[in-house]
């Protein structure tokens, strides 16, 4: 009905003038009702024919359909990502790495639930979430956990400080400045707690606990103390009234990647990750 003949027919097809014919026949076999009639020396479509073929065009175009959605999920035109993450990763590098990330991708469609790292792992466990980013260590049995960024924390002072020119700042440094202290539940808390302790520092005066790194930088930016806080979140800040310095001696931070076991990785999920480690190379503060 496309080309016109039977010998039209078999050459798009690439079969033989006979095979087209007991094609017909066998189809019409099937159907119970004929689609063509010989009428001098031509075959016409009956009307029966043409309801079939409105459906079998109809049957093309969805099949096609489902071709150009397979190739756009390969071409990752089309999909969805779902992020849970810490704070101090989703509030200001995140965003960057997200955003340069869909648009190359504009098809996509990405979700981010900012939590705490012991939320994000009950968030991963629920096998809802395609990655998570926290900082945690150990195992969990519905989480595969893969280490991100292994890293040391960094001292934050206001730029006009008289220790800004410091090329490394030490516990006694700090032993008589206001210091933004981070909440107990950090795990590098009491690592910071012994740094000082070890020093014979006791005379370090705190006055704001608080529960944030992203916090603790803003008030080292209105200059109303010190802190030290992980690497990737004082590197948003700098240049904003901020420097950060080396500590020593170091206190490790390690920053994870969250997968849930009973959930594949998608090749989005892949394509984000390697992103992801491509800007954390770019961070001005790894490696202090």
């Amino acid at each position: 009905m496309q080309v016109g003949t039977i010998t039209r027919a078999a050459d798009l097809l690439r079969i033989t003038q006979p095979a087209v014919s007991r094609l017909i026949a066998a189809l019409e076999q099937t159907i119970g009702y004929r689609l063509f009639k010989r009428q001098k020396g031509r075959l016409l479509a009956t009307p029966e024919a043409h309801a079939l073929l409105d459906f079998v065009d109809k049957s093309f175009i969805g099949i096609e359909k489902v071709a150009q959605a397979a190739a756009d999920i390969r071409l990752f035109k089309k999909g969805a990502l779902q992020i849970a993450s810490m704070p101090a990763i989703a509030l200001g590098f995140l965003p960057r790495v997200v955003s340069r990330f869909a648009s190359e991708r504009p098809g996509i469609n990405v979700s981010i639930q900012i939590r705490s790292s012991q939320k994000v792992m009950d968030l991963i466990a629920s096998q809802q979430f395609d990655i998570g980013l926290a900082a945690v260590r150990g195992t969990h049995p519905a989480i595969t956990i893969e280490p991100l960024l292994r890293t040391n924390m960094v001292c934050i002072v206001p730029e006009n400080h008289r220790l800004a020119s410091n090329q490394v700042i030490t516990p006694k440094d700090l032993e008589h400045e206001v210091f933004i202290s981070l909440g107990e539940e950090w795990g590098t808390r009491h690592m910071v707690d012994s740094a000082f302790a070890l020093a014979g520092i006791s005379s370090r005066l705190t006055i704001v606990d608080t529960q944030l790194s992203e916090a603790a930088c803003a008030f080292v930016r209105q200059g109303f103390g010190v802190s030290l806080v992980e690497p990737i979140c004082a590197a948003e800040s700098l240049g904003r009234g901020l420097v950060a310095r080396p500590f020593e001696p170091p206190i490790a931070y390690e920053y994870s990647l969250l997968y849930p076991c009973h959930r594949p990785r998608s090749r989005l999920t892949e394509a984000f990750v390697n992103n992801l480690k491509e800007a954390l190379i770019e961070n001005p503060l790894i490696g202090l």
